[in-house]
């Protein structure tokens, strides 16, 4: 036996080993059997829609084909296909499997759960539309599961794949397919969760970044209706072009037109065309399409979206749910300092001027950190601000906070909490990015234990800790949550906040 066959072999006999005792699972399209993890049953890799593949390319996510029998459910499924980059927790993302055939969902419940029916969070990864998956060590439910709740994370088609409009292709069905994903995912919640002891009735829909964009795009969705009960959004990418139809066709057509002599050559692009050889181009090569980074983000399609969020949330065109928003200071931090570095040219001198004027660069009094505070403030707190005060103006419980927490061995290094810095606090995955120390690991605690009472109960207060008070626009009742611990403040720069809302052309994304 060689080396490769022996170590699949040991493989497979340490999953059935882990399996073993862990009774299977039925859901309405067969039986499943997961795995101990922890204190919790993780089922993995489970598929909530048929393989998007071949003439099912580009289509709204079909029903599973029922299975017989046991199918395992040990191992996450593979990711979407997307071009990994070579940094940041998506990198490892290289090294995994990676494939069209990706609609598939994980599931921790707690190993012993309670007589009553737990809350359900159905986590959305971020990655621009483009990159990401549920099976990032990041993402793991098993330790907020094991805190009293059922945990849900789900892979959505990405890029090209996930969002496309050609004229070959038809309207009908919607063409933002990765928001249908994540629509056909939550419909399989409703179905199937109450096998897991989880309830269909108390369904929190929760994301981060594009994660925390789709949470939006879903309160917003006419498709959505009925499938969530709740709202998180964590730094949501809000303010994205929302492009119209005619604008993301003419994207596409052009960037097709553009394309390499392979590409070409299966399309016969003269004149044009059709829906068949659109789905039969290699993944690989649309992977290489010269699109704007934008083009694949989600656009006005008239069926999953048919209105510009901030527009729908101000005109109460929405579901009207509990919403828990809010961002980080120093968001711009995640991204390459050129981001930030564009912020000049982005406002232009004269609004940039006065923008400086409004900012001390996180007290450095540096034009290079002013220009972070302000692509920190216009990517998120501008934008989360806005449906803070829609969500509360409309009526709903709405809890905002602002995340400004530095362990202390960045304190000296960074200004502020960077885009995802939130994350492991949240799902109590410290450890997968280093040894916490004790005030991280509390504060951690302290997150899971109001994420968990907000899902259960649509406030983030437990019992033993601080009250929360619900937001008040303008912008009272944030809660800021910092070295120093959490506690409620007011809006910490409201004029920075009102001259950049009022600066439409100026965007970050």
């Amino acid at each position: 036996m060689n080396i490769r066959k022996a170590a699949c072999l040991a493989g497979l006999i340490a999953t059935a080993a882990h399996a073993q005792g862990v009774p299977p699972v039925a859901t309405a399209q067969g039986k499943i059997q997961g795995k101990s993890e922890g204190d919790t049953t993780a089922f993995l890799g489970i598929p909530y829609a048929a393989p998007p593949v071949g003439a099912l390319r580009w289509q709204p996510p079909q029903p599973v084909t029922p299975w017989q029998g046991v199918r395992p459910a040990t191992q996450p499924g593979a990711a979407c296909m997307q071009t990994p980059p070579e940094k940041g927790p998506e990198a490892a993302l290289r090294h995994q499997p990676m494939s069209e055939d990706c609609l598939t969902l994980n599931v921790w419940q707690p190993r012993h759960p309670t007589a009553n029916p737990l809350p359900v969070m159905v986590w959305i990864h971020g990655g621009a539309f483009r990159i990401g998956a549920a099976s990032l060590p990041l993402y793991n439910g098993a330790a907020l599961a094991a805190q009293g709740a059922v945990i849900v994370s789900l892979n959505y088609r990405l890029g090209i794949f996930g969002t496309f409009a050609h004229p070959a292709l038809g309207k009908d069905g919607g063409n933002n397919y990765g928001l249908l994903d994540q629509i056909a995912a939550l419909k399989w919640v409703k179905q199937n969760i109450a096998a897991f002891g989880g309830d269909p009735n108390n369904v929190t829909v929760w994301g981060e970044s594009a994660g925390g964009a789709s949470v939006a795009y879903l309160m917003t969705s006419p498709l959505a209706a009925g499938l969530f009960n709740k709202a998180i959004m964590q730094s949501g990418a809000i303010d994205l072009p929302e492009a119209s139809r005619p604008q993301a066709e003419a994207i596409f057509t052009q960037a097709l037109a553009k394309a390499a002599a392979p590409t070409a050559q299966v399309l016969r692009v003269q004149p044009a065309p059709t829906a068949q050889a659109l789905r039969a181009l290699p993944a690989a090569q649309l992977l290489a399409l010269p699109l704007p980074r934008s083009a694949t983000m989600p656009f006005i399609d008239g069926r999953t979206l048919t209105q510009h969020t901030r527009d729908a949330f101000a005109e109460g065109h929405y579901h009207r749910v509990p919403l828990l928003i809010g961002s980080n200071d120093d968001e711009a931090g995640f991204f390459p300092p050129q981001w930030s570095a564009s912020v000049p040219a982005r406002l232009g001198e004269a609004a940039w001027q006065q923008a400086r004027q409004l900012t001390d660069g996180y007290g450095s009094g540096q034009d290079a950190l002013r220009a972070a505070q302000i692509a920190t403030d216009k990517f998120a707190t501008v934008n989360t601000r806005a449906l803070a005060n829609a969500s509360a103006q409309h009526g709903q419980p709405t809890w905002r906070y602002y995340f400004r927490y530095l362990p202390a061995s960045q304190r000296t290094t960074q200004p502020g909490a960077i885009h995802t810095a939130e994350i492991p606090y949240v799902f109590g995955t410290l450890n997968t990015e280093g040894t916490p120390d004790a005030a991280s690991q509390a504060l951690s605690r302290e997150l899971m234990a109001r994420w968990l009472a907000f899902a259960r109960t649509g406030a983030p207060n437990p019992a033993g800790l601080g009250a929360w008070p619900p937001y008040q626009p303008p912008g009272q009742g944030i809660w800021q949550i910092g070295k120093a611990g959490s506690g409620a403040i007011a809006e910490p720069a409201p004029a920075r906040l009102d001259f950049l809302e009022a600066q439409k052309q100026f965007r970050m994304n």
